[in-house]
Protein backbone atom coordinates (compact mmCIF):
# COMPACT_ATOMS: atom_id res chain seq x y z
CA UNK A 1 0.00 0.00 0.00
CA UNK A 2 1.29 3.46 -0.88
CA UNK A 3 2.15 5.81 1.97
CA UNK A 4 -0.68 8.29 1.26
CA UNK A 5 -3.58 5.80 1.41
CA UNK A 6 -1.97 4.06 4.39
CA UNK A 7 -1.75 7.32 6.33
CA UNK A 8 -5.34 8.18 5.43
CA UNK A 9 -6.57 4.77 6.58
CA UNK A 10 -4.54 4.96 9.79
CA UNK A 11 -5.88 8.44 10.54
CA UNK A 12 -9.49 7.36 9.96
CA UNK A 13 -9.04 4.34 12.27
CA UNK A 14 -7.41 6.51 14.95
CA UNK A 15 -10.26 9.04 14.80
CA UNK A 16 -12.87 6.28 15.00
CA UNK A 17 -11.19 4.74 18.03
CA UNK A 18 -10.76 8.15 19.68
CA UNK A 19 -14.41 9.17 19.45
CA UNK A 20 -15.58 5.66 20.27
CA UNK A 21 -13.46 5.79 23.43
CA UNK A 22 -15.05 9.16 24.22
CA UNK A 23 -18.37 7.36 24.73
CA UNK A 24 -17.00 6.24 28.10
CA UNK A 25 -17.18 9.85 29.30
CA UNK A 26 -20.82 10.31 28.28
CA UNK A 27 -22.58 7.09 29.35
CA UNK A 28 -24.17 8.45 32.55
CA UNK A 29 -27.56 9.34 31.08
CA UNK A 30 -28.99 10.50 34.40
CA UNK A 31 -27.20 13.78 33.63
CA UNK A 32 -29.11 16.02 31.22
CA UNK A 33 -26.47 16.77 28.60
CA UNK A 34 -24.85 13.34 28.49
CA UNK A 35 -27.14 11.62 25.91
CA UNK A 36 -26.53 14.43 23.41
CA UNK A 37 -22.76 14.27 23.87
CA UNK A 38 -22.90 10.48 23.60
CA UNK A 39 -24.72 10.69 20.27
CA UNK A 40 -22.36 13.33 18.87
CA UNK A 41 -19.32 11.20 19.76
CA UNK A 42 -20.98 8.14 18.22
CA UNK A 43 -21.77 10.05 15.03
CA UNK A 44 -18.19 11.27 14.71
CA UNK A 45 -16.88 7.76 15.33
CA UNK A 46 -19.34 6.49 12.70
CA UNK A 47 -18.20 8.99 10.09
CA UNK A 48 -14.59 7.95 10.66
CA UNK A 49 -15.71 4.31 10.39
CA UNK A 50 -17.27 4.96 6.97
CA UNK A 51 -14.00 6.53 5.80
CA UNK A 52 -11.88 3.72 7.23
CA UNK A 53 -14.00 0.89 5.83
CA UNK A 54 -14.20 2.61 2.44
CA UNK A 55 -10.42 2.94 2.24
CA UNK A 56 -9.35 -0.47 3.49
CA UNK A 57 -7.41 -1.42 0.35
CA UNK A 58 -6.11 -4.86 -0.53
CA UNK A 59 -2.66 -3.99 -1.90
CA UNK A 60 -0.97 -5.27 1.25
CA UNK A 61 -0.26 -8.88 2.13
CA UNK A 62 -3.04 -11.20 3.26
CA UNK A 63 -1.42 -11.59 6.66
CA UNK A 64 -1.17 -7.83 7.13
CA UNK A 65 -4.83 -7.46 6.18
CA UNK A 66 -5.83 -10.07 8.76
CA UNK A 67 -3.76 -8.41 11.49
CA UNK A 68 -5.22 -4.99 10.76
CA UNK A 69 -8.75 -6.38 10.49
CA UNK A 70 -8.74 -8.15 13.84
CA UNK A 71 -6.64 -5.51 15.63
CA UNK A 72 -9.24 -2.80 14.96
CA UNK A 73 -12.16 -5.16 15.65
CA UNK A 74 -10.72 -6.26 19.00
CA UNK A 75 -9.71 -2.72 19.97
CA UNK A 76 -13.26 -1.45 19.47
CA UNK A 77 -14.69 -4.16 21.70
CA UNK A 78 -12.09 -3.69 24.41
CA UNK A 79 -12.79 0.05 24.44
CA UNK A 80 -16.52 -0.66 24.83
CA UNK A 81 -16.18 -2.96 27.84
CA UNK A 82 -16.16 -0.21 30.54
CA UNK A 83 -19.35 1.42 29.19
CA UNK A 84 -22.49 1.31 31.31
CA UNK A 85 -24.64 -1.67 30.23
CA UNK A 86 -28.24 -1.36 29.09
CA UNK A 87 -31.04 -2.16 31.52
CA UNK A 88 -31.66 -5.35 29.54
CA UNK A 89 -28.65 -6.86 31.30
CA UNK A 90 -30.37 -6.65 34.66
CA UNK A 91 -33.29 -8.53 33.15
CA UNK A 92 -30.95 -11.28 31.93
CA UNK A 93 -29.38 -11.61 35.37
CA UNK A 94 -32.74 -11.52 37.15
CA UNK A 95 -34.35 -14.20 35.01
CA UNK A 96 -31.32 -16.43 35.43
CA UNK A 97 -31.42 -15.87 39.19
CA UNK A 98 -35.10 -16.74 39.63
CA UNK A 99 -34.70 -19.88 37.52
CA UNK A 100 -32.00 -21.10 39.87
CA UNK A 101 -34.39 -20.39 42.75
CA UNK A 102 -37.01 -22.64 41.15
CA UNK A 103 -39.29 -20.07 39.47
CA UNK A 104 -40.45 -20.12 35.86
CA UNK A 105 -39.78 -16.72 34.21
CA UNK A 106 -42.61 -17.37 31.74
CA UNK A 107 -45.09 -17.55 34.64
CA UNK A 108 -43.76 -15.02 37.14
CA UNK A 109 -43.19 -11.31 36.42
CA UNK A 110 -40.34 -9.48 38.18
CA UNK A 111 -42.71 -7.47 40.39
CA UNK A 112 -44.54 -10.57 41.68
CA UNK A 113 -44.69 -10.39 45.53
CA UNK A 114 -43.52 -13.99 45.87
CA UNK A 115 -40.12 -12.84 44.56
CA UNK A 116 -39.60 -10.24 47.31
CA UNK A 117 -36.90 -12.27 49.13
CA UNK A 118 -34.91 -12.60 45.88
CA UNK A 119 -35.43 -8.94 45.08
CA UNK A 120 -33.80 -7.90 48.36
CA UNK A 121 -30.67 -9.84 47.41
CA UNK A 122 -30.53 -8.30 43.93
CA UNK A 123 -29.32 -4.68 44.18
CA UNK A 124 -30.22 -3.88 40.57
CA UNK A 125 -33.84 -5.07 40.83
CA UNK A 126 -35.16 -1.49 40.62
CA UNK A 127 -33.50 -1.13 37.18
CA UNK A 128 -35.34 -4.07 35.58
CA UNK A 129 -37.36 -2.82 32.64
CA UNK A 130 -41.06 -3.65 32.28
CA UNK A 131 -41.26 -5.28 35.75
CA UNK A 132 -44.93 -6.22 35.29
CA UNK A 133 -44.19 -8.25 32.13
CA UNK A 134 -43.17 -11.91 32.24
CA UNK A 135 -40.17 -13.23 30.29
CA UNK A 136 -40.20 -12.20 26.64
CA UNK A 137 -37.08 -14.03 25.46
CA UNK A 138 -36.99 -17.36 23.63
CA UNK A 139 -36.19 -20.51 25.66
CA UNK A 140 -32.62 -20.83 24.42
CA UNK A 141 -31.84 -17.39 25.81
CA UNK A 142 -33.48 -18.25 29.14
CA UNK A 143 -31.37 -21.40 29.45
CA UNK A 144 -28.23 -19.36 28.81
CA UNK A 145 -29.29 -16.78 31.42
CA UNK A 146 -29.67 -19.55 33.98
CA UNK A 147 -26.22 -20.93 33.15
CA UNK A 148 -24.57 -17.51 33.24
CA UNK A 149 -26.11 -16.63 36.61
CA UNK A 150 -24.35 -19.64 38.08
CA UNK A 151 -21.00 -18.48 36.72
CA UNK A 152 -20.90 -14.75 37.47
CA UNK A 153 -23.15 -11.78 38.11
CA UNK A 154 -20.60 -9.23 36.88
CA UNK A 155 -21.56 -7.26 33.76
CA UNK A 156 -18.02 -7.69 32.45
CA UNK A 157 -18.52 -11.45 32.20
CA UNK A 158 -21.62 -11.03 30.02
CA UNK A 159 -19.92 -8.41 27.87
CA UNK A 160 -16.86 -10.58 27.28
CA UNK A 161 -18.99 -13.55 26.23
CA UNK A 162 -21.16 -11.48 23.88
CA UNK A 163 -18.10 -9.74 22.38
CA UNK A 164 -16.20 -13.00 21.81
CA UNK A 165 -19.24 -14.54 20.12
CA UNK A 166 -19.51 -11.40 17.99
CA UNK A 167 -15.89 -11.75 16.89
CA UNK A 168 -16.64 -15.35 15.97
CA UNK A 169 -19.47 -14.03 13.77
CA UNK A 170 -16.98 -11.75 12.03
CA UNK A 171 -14.73 -14.77 11.43
CA UNK A 172 -17.60 -16.74 9.87
CA UNK A 173 -18.47 -13.72 7.77
CA UNK A 174 -14.95 -13.80 6.33
CA UNK A 175 -15.59 -17.40 5.28
CA UNK A 176 -18.99 -16.49 3.83
CA UNK A 177 -17.61 -13.59 1.77
CA UNK A 178 -14.44 -15.40 0.65
CA UNK A 179 -11.99 -14.19 -1.97
CA UNK A 180 -9.15 -11.70 -1.86
CA UNK A 181 -11.46 -8.86 -0.82
CA UNK A 182 -12.93 -10.58 2.24
CA UNK A 183 -11.11 -8.53 4.88
CA UNK A 184 -11.96 -5.27 3.13
CA UNK A 185 -15.65 -6.14 2.87
CA UNK A 186 -16.00 -7.76 6.30
CA UNK A 187 -14.55 -4.63 7.92
CA UNK A 188 -17.92 -2.97 7.30
CA UNK A 189 -19.26 -5.30 9.97
CA UNK A 190 -16.31 -5.88 12.29
CA UNK A 191 -15.36 -2.19 12.53
CA UNK A 192 -18.91 -0.94 12.97
CA UNK A 193 -19.30 1.17 16.16
CA UNK A 194 -22.91 0.06 16.67
CA UNK A 195 -21.92 -3.61 16.63
CA UNK A 196 -19.12 -3.10 19.14
CA UNK A 197 -21.29 -0.94 21.38
CA UNK A 198 -24.35 -3.21 21.30
CA UNK A 199 -22.56 -6.35 22.47
CA UNK A 200 -19.35 -5.35 24.27
CA UNK A 201 -20.76 -2.08 25.64
CA UNK A 202 -24.52 -2.29 26.18
CA UNK A 203 -24.36 -6.09 26.71
CA UNK A 204 -27.23 -7.14 24.46
CA UNK A 205 -27.28 -10.89 23.94
CA UNK A 206 -28.25 -10.77 20.23
CA UNK A 207 -24.76 -11.84 19.16
CA UNK A 208 -25.70 -15.30 20.48
CA UNK A 209 -28.38 -15.42 17.77
CA UNK A 210 -26.29 -13.90 15.02
CA UNK A 211 -23.43 -16.43 15.24
CA UNK A 212 -25.58 -19.52 14.44
CA UNK A 213 -27.56 -17.48 11.90
CA UNK A 214 -24.44 -16.59 9.91
CA UNK A 215 -23.19 -20.14 10.37
CA UNK A 216 -26.49 -21.46 9.05
CA UNK A 217 -26.30 -19.25 5.98
CA UNK A 218 -22.73 -20.43 5.36
CA UNK A 219 -23.90 -24.05 5.55
CA UNK A 220 -26.81 -23.21 3.25
CA UNK A 221 -24.36 -21.93 0.65
CA UNK A 222 -22.35 -25.14 0.95
CA UNK A 223 -25.51 -27.23 0.59
CA UNK A 224 -26.36 -25.52 -2.69
CA UNK A 225 -22.85 -25.70 -4.16
CA UNK A 226 -21.55 -29.13 -3.13
CA UNK A 227 -21.54 -31.59 -6.05
CA UNK A 228 -22.38 -34.77 -4.14
CA UNK A 229 -25.81 -35.69 -2.79
CA UNK A 230 -24.46 -36.84 0.56
CA UNK A 231 -22.60 -33.59 1.09
CA UNK A 232 -25.70 -31.59 0.13
CA UNK A 233 -27.79 -33.42 2.72
CA UNK A 234 -25.09 -33.04 5.38
CA UNK A 235 -24.90 -29.27 4.93
CA UNK A 236 -28.69 -29.03 4.76
CA UNK A 237 -28.95 -30.71 8.16
CA UNK A 238 -26.26 -28.38 9.55
CA UNK A 239 -28.23 -25.44 8.18
CA UNK A 240 -31.37 -26.63 9.94
CA UNK A 241 -29.62 -27.19 13.26
CA UNK A 242 -27.95 -23.79 13.24
CA UNK A 243 -31.15 -21.98 12.24
CA UNK A 244 -32.93 -23.84 15.04
CA UNK A 245 -30.34 -22.66 17.55
CA UNK A 246 -30.65 -19.09 16.24
CA UNK A 247 -34.46 -19.21 16.56
CA UNK A 248 -34.02 -20.46 20.12
CA UNK A 249 -32.45 -17.10 20.98
CA UNK A 250 -34.53 -14.75 18.80
CA UNK A 251 -37.58 -15.51 16.65
CA UNK A 252 -36.45 -13.21 13.81
CA UNK A 253 -34.65 -16.02 11.82
CA UNK A 254 -38.06 -17.67 11.33
CA UNK A 255 -38.70 -15.01 8.69
CA UNK A 256 -35.88 -16.47 6.58
CA UNK A 257 -37.07 -20.09 6.59
CA UNK A 258 -39.19 -19.70 3.45
CA UNK A 259 -36.08 -18.59 1.55
CA UNK A 260 -34.25 -21.60 2.98
CA UNK A 261 -36.98 -23.75 1.43
CA UNK A 262 -36.31 -22.13 -1.95
CA UNK A 263 -32.58 -22.77 -1.57
CA UNK A 264 -32.80 -26.38 -0.35
CA UNK A 265 -35.73 -27.42 -2.57
CA UNK A 266 -36.63 -31.06 -1.85
CA UNK A 267 -34.06 -31.20 0.95
CA UNK A 268 -36.12 -28.57 2.80
CA UNK A 269 -37.81 -31.32 4.81
CA UNK A 270 -34.88 -31.11 7.22
CA UNK A 271 -35.99 -27.59 8.21
CA UNK A 272 -38.41 -29.29 10.59
CA UNK A 273 -35.35 -29.52 12.83
CA UNK A 274 -35.21 -25.70 12.93
CA UNK A 275 -38.65 -25.60 14.55
CA UNK A 276 -38.12 -28.69 16.71
CA UNK A 277 -35.05 -27.34 18.50
CA UNK A 278 -36.73 -24.29 20.13
CA UNK A 279 -39.74 -26.48 20.97
CA UNK A 280 -37.51 -29.02 22.75
CA UNK A 281 -35.67 -26.26 24.61
CA UNK A 282 -39.05 -25.02 25.79
CA UNK A 283 -39.83 -28.33 27.52
CA UNK A 284 -37.99 -27.43 30.78
CA UNK A 285 -40.30 -24.41 31.06
CA UNK A 286 -43.45 -26.51 30.74
CA UNK A 287 -44.04 -26.25 26.99
CA UNK A 288 -46.57 -27.06 25.54
CA UNK A 289 -48.70 -26.90 28.71
CA UNK A 290 -47.13 -23.54 29.56
CA UNK A 291 -47.76 -21.35 26.53
CA UNK A 292 -44.37 -19.69 26.48
CA UNK A 293 -44.97 -18.22 23.01
CA UNK A 294 -47.85 -16.18 24.46
CA UNK A 295 -45.33 -14.68 26.85
CA UNK A 296 -43.05 -13.86 23.92
CA UNK A 297 -45.91 -12.01 22.25
CA UNK A 298 -46.58 -9.64 25.14
CA UNK A 299 -44.57 -6.84 23.60
CA UNK A 300 -46.72 -6.83 20.49
CA UNK A 301 -49.19 -4.83 22.56
CA UNK A 302 -46.86 -2.20 23.94
CA UNK A 303 -46.34 1.28 22.58
CA UNK A 304 -44.36 1.42 19.36
CA UNK A 305 -41.07 3.29 19.24
CA UNK A 306 -38.64 4.69 16.67
CA UNK A 307 -40.24 2.99 13.67
CA UNK A 308 -39.07 3.89 10.17
CA UNK A 309 -42.37 3.69 8.29
CA UNK A 310 -45.63 3.62 10.24
CA UNK A 311 -45.38 7.17 11.54
CA UNK A 312 -45.76 8.38 7.93
CA UNK A 313 -48.98 6.39 7.53
CA UNK A 314 -50.36 7.54 10.87
CA UNK A 315 -49.66 11.19 10.13
CA UNK A 316 -51.50 10.96 6.80
CA UNK A 317 -54.16 8.27 6.37
CA UNK A 318 -54.30 5.89 9.34
CA UNK A 319 -54.46 7.37 12.84
CA UNK A 320 -53.24 5.29 15.77
CA UNK A 321 -54.06 7.37 18.86
CA UNK A 322 -53.08 4.66 21.35
CA UNK A 323 -49.82 3.91 19.52
CA UNK A 324 -50.39 0.15 19.62
CA UNK A 325 -48.44 -2.06 17.29
CA UNK A 326 -49.95 -5.55 17.21
CA UNK A 327 -51.70 -5.09 13.84
CA UNK A 328 -48.45 -3.83 12.30
CA UNK A 329 -46.75 -7.15 13.06
CA UNK A 330 -49.38 -9.05 11.07
CA UNK A 331 -48.78 -6.76 8.09
CA UNK A 332 -45.03 -7.20 8.54
CA UNK A 333 -45.29 -11.00 8.28
CA UNK A 334 -47.47 -10.79 5.16
CA UNK A 335 -45.04 -8.44 3.44
CA UNK A 336 -42.01 -10.56 4.37
CA UNK A 337 -43.68 -13.60 2.82
CA UNK A 338 -44.55 -11.61 -0.31
CA UNK A 339 -40.99 -10.28 -0.64
CA UNK A 340 -39.60 -13.79 -0.15
CA UNK A 341 -41.76 -15.10 -2.99
CA UNK A 342 -40.30 -12.46 -5.29
CA UNK A 343 -36.84 -13.94 -4.74
CA UNK A 344 -37.66 -17.60 -5.28
CA UNK A 345 -34.72 -17.84 -7.73
CA UNK A 346 -32.29 -15.68 -5.76
CA UNK A 347 -32.47 -16.64 -2.10
CA UNK A 348 -29.23 -14.86 -1.18
CA UNK A 349 -30.54 -11.47 -2.22
CA UNK A 350 -33.96 -12.42 -0.89
CA UNK A 351 -32.66 -12.88 2.65
CA UNK A 352 -31.38 -9.31 2.69
CA UNK A 353 -34.68 -8.00 1.35
CA UNK A 354 -36.83 -10.10 3.68
CA UNK A 355 -34.95 -9.08 6.80
CA UNK A 356 -34.75 -5.49 5.56
CA UNK A 357 -38.51 -5.45 5.04
CA UNK A 358 -38.97 -6.65 8.61
CA UNK A 359 -36.79 -3.86 9.99
CA UNK A 360 -38.47 -1.18 7.89
CA UNK A 361 -41.94 -2.34 8.92
CA UNK A 362 -41.25 -3.20 12.55
CA UNK A 363 -43.20 -0.90 14.88
CA UNK A 364 -40.37 -0.93 17.41
CA UNK A 365 -36.80 -0.39 16.21
CA UNK A 366 -34.12 -0.42 18.87
CA UNK A 367 -30.57 0.24 17.62
CA UNK A 368 -29.33 -3.26 18.38
CA UNK A 369 -32.07 -4.64 16.08
CA UNK A 370 -30.14 -3.04 13.22
CA UNK A 371 -27.17 -5.32 13.97
CA UNK A 372 -29.25 -8.31 12.87
CA UNK A 373 -29.05 -7.33 9.21
CA UNK A 374 -25.47 -6.07 9.14
CA UNK A 375 -23.83 -9.46 8.38
CA UNK A 376 -26.21 -9.92 5.44
CA UNK A 377 -25.75 -6.31 4.34
CA UNK A 378 -21.97 -6.77 4.49
CA UNK A 379 -22.15 -10.01 2.50
CA UNK A 380 -24.40 -8.50 -0.17
CA UNK A 381 -22.63 -5.09 -0.04
CA UNK A 382 -25.78 -3.12 0.80
CA UNK A 383 -23.99 -0.26 2.49
CA UNK A 384 -27.08 1.89 3.17
CA UNK A 385 -27.74 -0.36 6.17
CA UNK A 386 -24.31 0.55 7.52
CA UNK A 387 -25.26 4.21 7.19
CA UNK A 388 -28.41 3.53 9.22
CA UNK A 389 -26.31 1.71 11.81
CA UNK A 390 -24.62 5.03 12.58
CA UNK A 391 -27.54 7.45 12.30
CA UNK A 392 -29.67 5.21 14.52
CA UNK A 393 -27.44 6.24 17.43
CA UNK A 394 -29.77 9.26 17.57
CA UNK A 395 -32.21 6.89 19.32
CA UNK A 396 -30.24 7.41 22.53
CA UNK A 397 -31.38 11.01 22.60
CA UNK A 398 -34.62 9.63 24.04
CA UNK A 399 -32.82 9.58 27.38
CA UNK A 400 -32.68 13.39 27.25
CA UNK A 401 -36.43 13.86 27.57
CA UNK A 402 -36.22 17.65 27.63
CA UNK A 403 -35.56 17.57 23.89
CA UNK A 404 -39.08 16.27 23.23
CA UNK A 405 -42.61 17.50 23.82
CA UNK A 406 -43.59 13.99 24.89
CA UNK A 407 -41.12 11.48 26.43
CA UNK A 408 -40.16 8.67 24.04
CA UNK A 409 -41.95 10.33 21.13
CA UNK A 410 -39.67 11.09 18.20
CA UNK A 411 -39.86 14.57 16.73
CA UNK A 412 -39.59 15.12 12.93
CA UNK A 413 -36.02 16.38 13.16
CA UNK A 414 -34.97 13.16 14.90
CA UNK A 415 -36.71 10.98 12.33
CA UNK A 416 -34.98 12.95 9.57
CA UNK A 417 -31.60 12.54 11.29
CA UNK A 418 -32.03 8.78 11.36
CA UNK A 419 -33.74 8.19 8.01
CA UNK A 420 -32.50 10.71 5.46
CA UNK A 421 -28.79 9.68 5.28
CA UNK A 422 -29.64 6.00 4.53
CA UNK A 423 -32.18 7.09 1.91
CA UNK A 424 -29.54 9.27 0.28
CA UNK A 425 -27.12 6.31 0.33
CA UNK A 426 -29.75 4.10 -1.33
CA UNK A 427 -30.36 6.73 -4.01
CA UNK A 428 -26.67 7.15 -4.76
CA UNK A 429 -26.20 3.38 -4.97
CA UNK A 430 -29.16 3.06 -7.35
CA UNK A 431 -27.80 5.82 -9.61
CA UNK A 432 -24.39 4.19 -9.76
CA UNK A 433 -25.91 0.85 -10.72
CA UNK A 434 -28.03 2.49 -13.36
CA UNK A 435 -25.02 4.24 -14.88
CA UNK A 436 -23.01 1.03 -14.82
Amino acid sequence: MKRGPLLGLSLAIAVELFFFAALNFFDDWTLELMPGKFVVAAFLSGIAYWIAASNFKIDIGRRQQAILFFAVAIALRVIALPLAPSDDLWRYEWEGKIQRAGFNPYLVAPDDPKLDPLRRSFPESAKINHPSVRASYAPGAEIVFRFFSGVSDRPLFYKLVFAIVDLATAFLLLRLIGGDNRYRHAAWYAWNPLVAYSFAGAAHFDSLMMLPLVGGILCLVRSTTEPGSTQKWFWAVCTSILFGIAISFELIPVLLLLLCVFALRWRAVVLAISLAIPAVLGLPFGFPKVRIWDSLGQFTYVTRLNDLFWWVVEDTVWANPHQKNYHYNVILIVFVIAVSLLFVRNWKRGMLWALGTALVLTPVLHPWYCTWILPLATWRRAYAWHVLSVTIFAYYLFWNERLFFLPWHAEPWMRALISIPPLVAVSISALRKKRA
